[in-house]
C-alpha cells in the first residue's frame, strides 16, 4: 500500500488517498476507506520499515461540499475528531494538486480552509482554520499535582485539558497524560497539555489521546492559546514552542482560531498489503 509521509511541525502522519480519480490515489483504493484496525496496522508497519513512527493516518475521500473529505485515525486505531496538523498536511497535498493558495476541506467538525504557498518538499507556513474554541477553568474536582498551578478544560472540536505548570519537563507529564485517559471527568479520553513560560517564551507539551506524546499538536496549541488569552489577557497571535516545532495561533475574522506552521513532505512509503478489514465511513 502506498502512502505519503508528511510532518506538520513534527507531528508525523501517513496519508492514504482513497479518492478513486486522484493522481495520488492508491490504485486499489476504490471507494472504500481503511478502518481503525488497518490504521493501527499501517502505523506499526511503517515504524518497522524504518520510517518515522506515525502519530496517525490521514485518509482523503471524495466530498460533495469541499475539495476532499478528511478522516483521521490515531495510531492506536481510534478515530480522531479533529487534528490541526493533520489538516495542514492534507492541505499541502491539495494545494499542490489544485495550484491554488487556499483549499476547503470537509472534516468531522465541519468544512475548514487551509491557506499558504507550497513547494515539493512542503511549506514554510500553512494556516488551517479550526473553527470556534472554548475554554473554562476547572474547579477543585481535578486535584492538581506538584508543579501544576491551574487546570483548564478546552474544546477545539476535540477535548483538551491544559495545565499551567512550572515547567513542561515535569517528570509527571507522561503519567498525568495516561491517567486522564480513563478519568471520569473526560469520557472518551482527552488531550493533555503542559503549558509553561520558560526562557522568555511559551512552551507546550501535549499527550494526545490515541497517540501518546507527539512532537506537536495543532488543536493543543489552539487550546493553549485560548487559555493564555482567558487567564492573562494575552492577545493573539501567539507563538508556541513545542518539542519538535513551532506553531502560531491566530484569531479568524469569524471569531474562531487558526493554527499555522511548517509542513514537510518526507516522501512516499510502500508498506505491506492490508490484512485488516476495511469499511465505508
Amino acid at each position: 500500500m502506498k502512502f505519503e509521509q508528511l510532518s506538520g511541525a513534527g507531528n508525523h502522519f501517513l496519508l492514504f488517498d482513497a479518492r478513486p480519480d486522484s493522481a495520488h490515489a492508491e490504485p486499489t483504493s476504490g471507494r472504500w476507506s481503511p478502518d481503525g484496525a488497518a490504521a493501527r496496522e499501517w502505523c506499526a508497519a511503517a515504524a518497522k520499515e524504518g520510517a518515522l513512527a506515525p502519530d496517525g493516518v490521514l485518509v482523503l475521500m471524495e466530498s460533495e461540499v469541499a475539495m476532499a473529505r478528511l478522516v483521521i485515525w490515531n495510531s492506536d486505531g481510534s478515530l480522531a475528531a479533529a487534528c490541526g496538523n493533520g489538516l495542514r498536511c492534507v492541505g499541502w497535498l491539495l494545494l499542490r494538486e489544485s495550484g491554488q493558495r487556499e483549499v476547503l476541506i470537509e472534516t468531522h467538525t465541519g468544512t475548514r480552509w487551509v491557506r499558504g504557498e507550497t513547494s515539493e518538499r512542503g511549506a514554510e507556513r500553512l494556516e488551517a482554520e479550526l473553527g470556534p474554541v472554548t475554554v473554562e477553568a476547572l474547579d477543585d474536582s481535578l486535584a492538581l499535582l506538584e508543579g501544576e498551578r491551574e487546570a483548564w478544560k478546552g474544546d477545539v472540536g476535540n477535548p483538551h485539558c491544559v495545565f499551567l505548570v512550572d515547567t513542561v519537563n515535569s517528570k509527571l507529564f507522561a503519567s498525568r497524560g495516561l491517567e486522564l485517559q480513563v478519568d471520569p471527568s473526560f469520557p472518551g479520553g482527552v488531550n493533555v497539555g503542559y503549558l509553561a513560560e520558560e526562557s522568555g517564551e511559551w512552551k507546550l507539551r501535549v499527550y494526545e489521546r490515541g497517540a501518546g506524546e507527539t512532537g506537536a499538536c495543532g488543536t493543543g496549541a489552539a487550546a493553549a492559546a485560548a487559555v493564555l488569552r482567558a487567564a492573562f489577557g494575552l492577545p493573539l497571535p501567539l507563538s508556541l514552542a513545542l518539542p519538535a516545532g513551532r506553531l502560531t495561533v491566530t484569531e479568524t475574522a469569524e471569531g474562531g482560531l487558526s493554527v499555522s506552521g511548517g509542513v514537510e513532505h518526507r516522501g512516499t512509503l510502500v508498506v505491506g498489503a492490508l490484512s485488516s478489514e476495511s469499511r465505508d465511513i
